[in-house]
């Protein structure tokens, strides 16, 4: 068939399939005739799926396996060029791999690690489960991967987060037991890729199959040291390979008796409309007394020493009394919008939102310790992007000193692009006032902007920039 043909795909990957699927083959080849399907997801933290209908008018059926996803043309469609995605309301995500955040069920207050989670989507899905409550730890083992996923986190507005880059025996050292739930999307030979990356599928082989499962068993040792008790996992991949998928899990709960398998879901892409995934829900079967292990509390049997806490000096609260009173017009405004169970810290003139429930993190290699509100430069707090993305409707609306512009108006589009450019802001009879104005794309936030008279400086960083042609 024309499209096996064009991918080149290995004899042995599909005789392998053949076995594998049995009277579906056919079926499967022909799945790689047609086009890949593109998805997004509703974040959460800003949206509502039914919102996002609204205001996108390229959004196509929902997606059946996720509550917040769409399906959209790709050949007609860009999202990536849409001011709405700078804003952090929708995140770009292959439809299969919706299933495995959803799967995990994390619910608000708990205690959740994305194990593997470079570049961040599914990060991004069990943060708007959390939906600022409890503790997201998101790591990942590459160091140029974990510095996207911090990237992805702070632009979509997670503020109860930290981010690492780690390996999963050096996590279990510093968080024995603490976790309810673990995603593990585990690195796989990525056969559901290979008609996105068709080059994945030349560097296939048996070999390759073999190495990342050996990888994959490595990774999933550390899970019973970190998982409280009665706590639950999911494991996926975007692979076909059993070696991969239900041979793993079958060697996991003969070597851990104490997990049990509850859940085992395949989506193939000659049956669903996506690339194909594996995903696999274990729960940890010792009994769980939510007395003795009250969720946000930490194991009673493990002992996790507390971060110490670095107070703020009397001129960095003066400085961010100052920076409250241009935005909110109210000295301590700043401090409505941080999420519950944290304190404010300050660490080498940056100013953080921490979670009262982190161990100390002393030796770990801490891209983000949690929420970045700023810096504080010659006594003069300065926001970070992090900041504005993360406020709460409640902090918008509140807002006083601030620039609202709109991507639904032809007419101030081009000073949206303007700003998303990192362009100085001028309008013909306009003057600002002193200090920093919050920037809003209609009713979200989207950075900062400081004023200086007959202009704003632009705020937007650098690496998140719009670029023209792309």
């Amino acid at each position: 068939m024309k499209g096996i043909e064009e991918m080149k795909l290995p004899a042995a990957f599909l005789s392998k399939m053949e076995q594998l699927v049995g009277a579906d083959y056919p079926q499967f080849l022909r799945s790689y005739e047609g086009s890949r399907l593109a998805g997004l997801r509703a974040n959460g933290l800003k949206i509502s799926p039914s919102d996002l209908n609204e205001l996108l008018s390229f959004l196509e059926e929902p997606i059946a396996w996720s509550k917040d996803g769409f399906y959209y043309n790709e050949a007609t469609t860009r999202p990536a060029k849409h001011p709405y995605y700078y804003a952090g309301l929708y995140y770009i995500q292959e439809p299969s791999a919706m299933l495995p955040a959803e799967l995990l069920g994390a619910q608000p207050g708990e205690r959740v690690l994305d194990l593997c989670a470079a570049p961040g989507g599914k990060s991004l899905q069990l943060a708007a489960h959390l939906g600022r409550k409890g503790l997201l730890v998101t790591n990942d083992l590459h160091p140029q991967r974990a510095r996207v996923l911090l990237k992805n986190i702070e632009r979509y507005g997670v503020a109860n987060a930290i981010v690492l880059n780690e390996t999963p025996s050096h996590l279990a050292k510093v968080f024995a037991g603490f976790f309810d739930r673990i995603l593990v999307d585990a690195p796989c030979s990525g056969e559901g890729m290979f008609r996105k990356e068709p080059d994945m599928a030349k560097e296939w082989s048996p070999e390759e199959v073999n190495k990342y499962a050996r990888w994959q068993q490595e990774i999933l040792e550390a899970v019973p040291s970190l998982l409280r008790p009665g706590g639950e996992v999911v494991y996926s991949t975007c692979t076909f390979s059993p070696e991969e998928n239900e041979q793993q899990m079958q060697s996991f709960v003969a070597k851990y008796p104490d997990f049990e398998l509850v859940e085992l879901r395949r989506l193939w892409p000659h049956q669903v409309k996506g690339e194909g995934h594996f995903v696999a829900k274990l729960k940890n079967k010792t009994l769980f007394d939510q007395q003795e292990y009250p969720i946000h509390r930490k194991n009673k049997k493990v002992k996790i020493k507390k971060q110490s806490t670095p107070s703020l000096s009397e001129s960095t609260k003066q400085a961010l009394a100052d920076f409250s009173m241009q935005v909110w017009r109210n000295k301590k405004g700043w401090q409505e919008w941080l999420p519950l169970g944290g304190q404010v810290i300050e660490r080498d003139g940056h100013i953080l939102w921490e979670s009262l429930d982190l161990p100390v993190l002393r030796g770990l290699k801490v891209l983000r310790s949690g929420w970045l509100l700023g810096t504080v430069e010659r006594g003069r707090f300065r926001p970070s992007p992090a900041f504005a993305l993360g406020l709460p409707m409640g902090a918008v609306k509140s807002a006083v000193q601030k620039l609202v512009l709109s991507a639904k108006s032809q007419r101030e589009n081009s000073l949206v692009l303007r700003y998303l450019r990192g362009e100085t802001i001028q309008q013909e009879g306009k003057t600002w006032e002193k200090g920093w104005h919050l920037v809003c794309l209609d009713e979200f936030p989207l950075g900062w902007a400081k004023g200086d008279g007959n202009w704003l400086k632009n705020g937007f960083p650098p690496g998140w920039r719009w670029i023209d042609g792309e």
